[in-house]
């Protein structure tokens, strides 16, 4: 995904957009669970599994964060803010670390280590981790944990007035990179997703989150102007609540004709999709036209994993971009777990 500069450290200007900032639209077993806690989903970024709270709002982080790139955050206070970002390359696991600590001490004031570093190894991967404390209101305590193994690196961290000891846990518990088998994504690309569902959007792509009174779509990405007039975007799903493909699907498209997508039309039938080696997953795809004129073009995927059906629209402001829709599709990765 789009990100700023590696270069270590934030302004505290910086600081205060982390942790007021509204959307825009002890270390356990190490094992992994298979199933994720009531109120928690995993979310794919920067190529690790992160969980995050259902209910929490995923916005690109202020730019000018160091090596943070997303973060996700409670809508009540108090809240927890976890920030996810890819650390410069080269560097050992302690270098890793001191360029984590460097940019929360150069952002947050009065930071400071508060425990010894510690490090322990989950399906051959270092994750370090250590807790501190600051005197910024709103991010007092947290953790910061490091992942790396041969092929990338990710930072973590999750911050709060007082840490929430359960969420630190689930968050010790679970996190890990993605696993080699994923489909290999487009050169340039990255892979994102939340809950059952991962595909990959062009890396310079911004997150721009839920949609402003949506409770169906819980994320989005777009090719986007500065002023935030979006030249695609495509709407994640991660639980559309509904049993199967054709329901959600009629649901979906019932609320496109309502005004959802202005003057929505279906340009083709729906089309059964080849997700190869996916156990358990089926999906369909219907390509759209809408707007006035019905001049601009979108693809909608429905999807289903075990018991979850999921949904992902592309809609693009003027003609398709077959490439993108292609690179998508074959992107796509369900996951029952």
């Amino acid at each position: 995904m789009n990100r700023s500069s590696h270069t270590p450290g934030f302004s505290r200007r910086h600081a205060v957009g982390l942790f007021a900032m509204a959307p825009l639209i002890g270390m356990t077993a190490c094992s992994g669970s298979s199933v994720m806690p009531s109120g928690w989903e995993r979310a794919v970024v920067s190529g690790a599994y992160v969980p995050v709270r259902k209910n929490w709002q995923h916005t690109a982080v202020p730019k000018g964060i160091g090596l943070f790139s997303d973060m996700w955050q409670e809508t009540a206070a108090p809240a927890h803010v976890l920030a996810v970002g890819v650390p410069s390359a080269g560097l050992d696991p302690q270098g890793l670390m001191a360029e984590a600590e460097s940019a929360l001490r150069s952002g947050l004031p009065g930071f400071r280590v508060t425990s010894q570093p510690a490090s322990a190894e989950r399906d051959g991967t270092q994750i370090l981790y250590e807790d501190f404390a600051t005197t910024f209101s709103g991010a007092t305590t947290g953790r910061i944990w490091l992942l790396t193994d041969e092929r990338t690196s990710v930072a973590v961290m999750l911050t709060a007035e007082t840490l929430d000891k359960s969420y630190r846990d689930v968050v010790d518990t679970e996190l890990s990179l993605l696993p080699n088998d994923l489909p290999a994504v487009d050169s340039g690309w990255a892979r994102v997703g939340r809950g059952a569902t991962s595909f990959a959007v062009p890396g310079s792509w911004k997150v721009t989150g839920a949609p402003a009174g949506s409770t169906r779509w819980t994320d989005s990405w777009a090719d986007a102007d500065l002023d935030g007039a979006a030249r695609v975007r495509v709407l994640l799903a991660s639980d559309t609540g509904e049993p199967g493909v054709v329901d959600a699907l009629a649901q979906i498209e019932s609320d496109a004709v309502a005004g959802a997508l202005p003057r929505y039309a279906r340009l083709s039938e729906p089309v059964e999709l080849a997700l190869d080696g996916q156990e358990d997953a089926s999906g369909t795809r219907v390509d759209f036209a809408y707007g006035n004129g019905r001049n601009s073009r979108g693809s909608l995927w429905v999807l289903k994993v075990a018991d979850t059906v999921s949904a992902i629209q592309l809609a693009f402001s003027g003609a398709a971009d077959e490439s993108i829709v292609a690179g998508m599709e074959r992107s796509i990765w369900l996951n029952a777990d």
